[in-house]
């Protein structure tokens, strides 16, 4: 893997958030060690669920993820011959520097082409225009100030550039109540948890610049997830349950 390189954390980051992924996260029983961090995401169907996003969305040239966490989701990326380089920002200094090697190595990831970034949504200190692609993994609903995030993602995107989201919480249209229920202990502990509806995202989206398109996919992560693929269940898809991969361009 090359080197950290280390960009400014701005005031608008979450401090309490990251105080919990450097102090309080590594005594939690499923984020203590690198052996808990691979158990955990090997067992909770992300990387089939990853196979069906592939046979959807090519992904290529440079790209940035942000919120990168332990880099599994760069480390898959890395294997495909289309993609060039990939930069995994995070910002918590642990994770990217104590625990993203470790699940690299595990996932045999192609290293010479992923860089490490330490850094947060607001600063994106790149060039303009650098990237084909960014990604997200479960990051997006962590931004506090999604204003400021997609004008940094705006400046360093290509023209021609896409955004691509996976396993964002979006809230199922008969399903209000679960807004409540979504990220309480995370929150309790000052992390950042949003989750909106589909039409509060594409608003999102839309008032900064970008064309926002949701991708029906849903994962198989057990039993019940596979029935719910199943013709006409999968037709509740925004009403019961919502599963979308995001797709942005810019204007």
């Amino acid at each position: 893997m090359n080197d950290i390189i280390k960009l400014k954390l701005t005031e608008k980051s979450n401090k309490k958030e990251l105080q919990y992924r450097e102090e309080v996260q590594p005594t939690e029983e499923e984020f203590k060690s690198v052996e808990q961090w691979t158990s955990r995401i090997t067992s909770d169907g992300r990387f089939d669920y990853l196979k069906k996003i592939f046979t959807k969305i090519k992904f290529k040239g440079t790209i940035l993820e942000i919120g990168a966490g332990s880099c599994w989701f760069s480390s898959e990326l890395s294997k495909l011959d289309s993609v060039n380089k990939i930069y995994c920002l995070d910002f918590s200094e642990r994770i990217i520097k104590d625990i993203a090697p470790g699940i690299m190595n595990y996932l045999k990831a192609n290293t010479n082409k992923i860089i490490p970034v330490v850094g947060d949504f607001y600063n994106l200190d790149f060039k303009e225009k650098m990237f084909d692609m960014i990604v997200v993994d479960a990051a997006l609903h962590h931004i506090e100030d999604m204003e400021s995030a997609l004008i940094e993602i705006k400046k360093v995107l290509k023209d021609d550039g896409v955004i691509i989201a996976i396993r964002e919480p979006i809230l199922p249209k008969l399903r209000k109540n679960a807004e409540k229920e979504f990220g309480a202990h995370e929150r309790e502990l000052g992390v950042t948890e949003y989750i909106y509806t589909k039409k509060e995202w594409k608003n999102l989206f839309e008032k900064n610049g970008f064309n926002l398109e949701f991708i029906p996919i849903i994962p198989e992560y057990n039993s019940k997830y596979k029935i719910i693929n199943i013709v006409p269940l999968r037709y509740l898809n925004g009403l019961l349950f919502a599963h979308y991969v995001f797709r942005a361009r810019k204007k």
